[in-house]
């Protein structure tokens, strides 16, 4: 299987698809757009893209707001939960105390503030388009560091200053594959979906949730983003425990689709088991 991340080399989402996929065959892509504009291709069979993160919630806007597309070729084929563990780097003999810059993507600058703010006073947050370009940057400029994983950091030849850095524990990452290919049911299925409702009618959205609630369907997200088209109007995205071919899930979702202005069923694909 051909996989197509957000590189390069070394980023948390190439750590997410070689868990989900141990043994694919890896394409670092500069963004997600064209992590997915590789599989429309056909370069590559899927790409692994971030949804969620425990401590900040939205991964990747980009992410959601091209699975909401109506046109939008691509499923979600699986999902895989990454442990975040950042490490504050740079090149050999860099002195954090009198750093005047640190590198990262913006999430992983944002979940490292208090710890920055005390290693590294003096350093000024600098945002990349990866951890790895993160990294990558620092050991090309003297004096600066960078947030970033133990194997980007390998990778790049980076000194290793301090260890998991981030101001809150437990902190992971979901991540989703997205393929054209739907998938069969497995027993221990999650099922994505994206609606819109009747905005001006009261009730319309806990009447499409009772739906699923009053089957006991479990429903282990919810998250909402502006439809771009007026405001106060809004797409729902649900993750909902059961395959779209069950039964019961497969009723849920044809009433559903009665009630709601518009829905799409995203995907439907085996559980990741979380540890802890």
């Amino acid at each position: 299987m051909r996989i197509a991340h957000l590189g390069p080399r070394g980023t948390y989402t190439e750590v997410a698809a070689l868990a989900w996929r141990p043994d694919a065959e890896l394409l670092p892509v500069p963004s997600v757009q064209a992590a997915i504009d590789a599989v429309i291709a056909g370069e590559a069979d899927a790409a692994v893209c971030a949804m969620e993160n425990s401590i900040e919630g939205t991964a990747s806007i980009e992410t959601l707001d091209l699975l909401a597309r109506e046109d939008f070729p691509l499923l979600v084929c699986g999902e895989v939960v990454v442990a975040i563990q950042h490490m504050l780097v740079g090149a050999p003999g860099t002195d954090p105390a009198t750093a005047t810059e640190v590198h990262s993507h913006p999430s992983a600058l944002l979940q490292c503030r208090q710890s920055v703010a005390r290693l590294a006073p003096s350093a000024k947050p600098v945002a990349a388009l990866s951890t790895s370009g993160a990294i990558e940057a620092a050991m090309h400029a003297p004096g600066t560091l960078a947030i970033g994983n133990e194997r980007s950091a390998e990778l790049y030849g980076a000194t290793i200053f301090a260890r998991d850095i981030g101001d809150e524990r437990g902190n992971q990452t979901r991540f989703v594959a997205l393929s054209r290919e739907a998938t069969t049911p497995t027993g221990d299925d999650k099922t994505s979906l994206a609606f819109t409702t009747q905005h001006d009618r009261p009730g319309s959205l806990v009447e499409v949730l009772g739906l699923f609630a009053g089957r006991g369907l479990n429903l282990s997200r919810i998250e909402s983003r502006p439809t771009r088209r007026q405001l106060g109007t809004y797409v729902f995205f649900v993750d909902v425990h059961g395959h779209r071919d069950d039964p019961l899930l497969a009723e849920a979702i044809a009433e559903a689709g009665t009630i709601a202005h518009w829905l799409r069923v995203l995907g439907s694909y085996p559980r990741w088991a979380v540890e802890g």
